[in-house]
């Protein structure tokens, strides 16, 4: 049997465009892979990544690979070429099965099948569900069988049903370690920001603990616990693998939070320094909890640098958002990490929406621009070392989508247009007097500022110049359209 795992591919609107995404290769299908192949060894694996291939070359690899399955994974600003992917496979290969994953898949399923006439639709984590549908393909299943599987989604006579949630996996060690050995590692660069190369990317646990309102929980919490916290000694033993296997020399946890657990993280530095890998590494935190001793952990650990979530410099927005951190607590956490030499990322939302009592509050001109100036605060008295910041956007499985559903504040363009979300994303919402002059206006002096910090840096990767210089670019073209 032949399973092809496809992160599917963008249809990018200029050669200027370019997709964080492609920075390093898609942890989601290593997993699913590593996961099927520990239970079915003698199924045949190809990894095939859409978003850096692009879809001619995607759907030319499915032609030479002939697979029995194909599992597509996509976040919602790939939907368009997801669903056109997997037209496209039914009408050709009429036989293969396809199956869709991730988290916009998760969030609107039943859009999302009708639209792509895929099979079934898996919500949620992934691994076990896909395993289930792959023994049952294999072992030559009606399709009746295939609807019983829980955390799946799929079509009979026209109409949707939606199985409920498969329980997470526990504990989560169990889990194998993401199957990198089905990809070209040469071909991602990693993050731009790195002081040892390769640089590879981790997950130290699984989920968040917290409810901000922009954050997909519909897609991230189908079942409990909702934080699933890998061993220090599992985490490490990876990064020793990766050390040994792919010379890699730097590592990035990109769990939602390192900090979520104070003596767990400890331990995980503990166990890092034990270990005298000479691997460095980074993390993102929450403002809080944060104590002086994890600061120094992690130091010592060998992590230099943090992204640090703050999203505004108004607390009525945190609050609105229920980000439940306290802007008095960014310099104190600031001070903590530069007391190490740990270097700050800090992290922004522009113009934020929230809602209370059922009115629509949001951030406007001024609003907005006390943010920068917050930000712009912070770096000039040396307390973070960067700045990165996006619009608020109202990603689908978030309540934030469901705000702006309510209030009708998605542009018409957008609304069920995934080819948009794609091509013209940048400013999804449309808020009261807050016109496109204002929000260009607004990116121009956020660009600024991120390239002011930026400058500062020494530890630019050179190989990801290119991608700093088509970011830019393609931010000049949008914001000017």
């Amino acid at each position: 049997m032949r399973v092809q795992l496809v992160f599917a591919p963008a249809f990018l609107s200029s050669p200027f465009e370019v997709l964080g995404e492609n920075i390093w290769p898609p942890l989601g299908i290593l997993y699913l892979a590593s996961y099927l192949r520990s239970k079915m060894p003698e199924v045949e694996i190809k990894i095939t990544d859409g978003c850096r291939i692009s879809y001619k070359n995607t759907i030319e690899e499915i032609g030479k690979f002939k697979p029995d399955i194909v599992g597509i994974s996509f976040y919602t600003i790939m939907t368009h070429g997801a669903i056109k992917l997997a037209l496209e496979i039914k009408q050709m290969f009429p036989e293969t099965m396809v199956v869709l994953g991730g988290p916009h898949v998760t969030a609107l399923p039943e859009d999302t099948l009708l639209a792509s006439n895929a099979d079934i639709a898996v919500l949620g984590e992934g691994e076990e569900t896909f395993y289930r549908i792959v023994k049952l393909k294999k072992e030559g299943k009606t399709k009746n069988e295939f609807t019983r599987i829980p955390g799946t989604c799929f079509v009979i006579e026209g109409k949707v049903h939606k199985n409920s949630p498969d329980k997470f996996i526990t504990p989560i060690d169990s889990i194998p370690f993401p199957a990198w050995d089905l990809v070209d590692t040469k071909h991602y660069k990693g993050w731009y920001l790195s002081k040892q190369q390769p640089d590879f990317t981790m997950l130290f646990s699984r989920g968040c603990p917290y409810d901000c309102t922009f954050c997909s929980n519909g897609v991230w919490k189908t079942s409990t616990p909702c934080v699933r916290l890998r061993s220090p000694e599992n985490i490490v033993d990876e990064i020793g693998f990766l050390r040994d296997n792919f010379s890699v020399r730097e590592v990035f946890d990109n769990s939602d939070e390192f900090n979520n657990n104070i003596p767990h993280a400890l331990e995980i530095c503990r166990e890092i320094k034990k270990r005298k890998l000479g691997v460095t590494w980074k993390a993102q935190l929450r403002v809080s909890p944060f104590t002086e001793e994890l600061a120094r952990e992690m130091a010592e650990a060998g992590c230099w640098y943090v992204h640090l979530g703050i999203e505004s410099g108004n607390q009525e927005t945190i609050d609105g958002i229920e980000k439940h951190i306290n802007l008095k607590d960014v310099e104190s956490t600031c001070i903590l990490l530069k007391r190490y030499g740990i270097k700050i990322l800090a992290l922004f939302m522009l113009f934020n929406v929230w809602e209370e009592s059922g009115e629509l509050r949001y951030e406007d001109k001024k609003l907005t621009e006390n943010t920068l100036k917050f930000a712009w605060k912070l770096a000039k008295s040396g307390l973070t070392d960067y700045i990165s910041w996006s619009f608020t956007t109202p990603y689908p499985g978030s309540k934030l989508y469901e705000i702006a559903q309510r209030h009708n504040i998605i542009k018409p363009l957008f609304l069920n247009n995934w080819e948009a979300w794609q091509k013209e994303g940048l400013f999804v919402m449309e808020l009261p007097a807050v016109g496109r002059k204002t929000q260009v206006m607004i990116k121009i002096k956020g660009e600024i500022l991120r390239a002011r910090c930026l400058l500062k840096s020494r530890n630019i990767a050179f190989n990801n110049l290119l991608f700093l210089i088509k970011r830019a670019l393609h931010i000049v073209r949008c914001g000017f359209k």
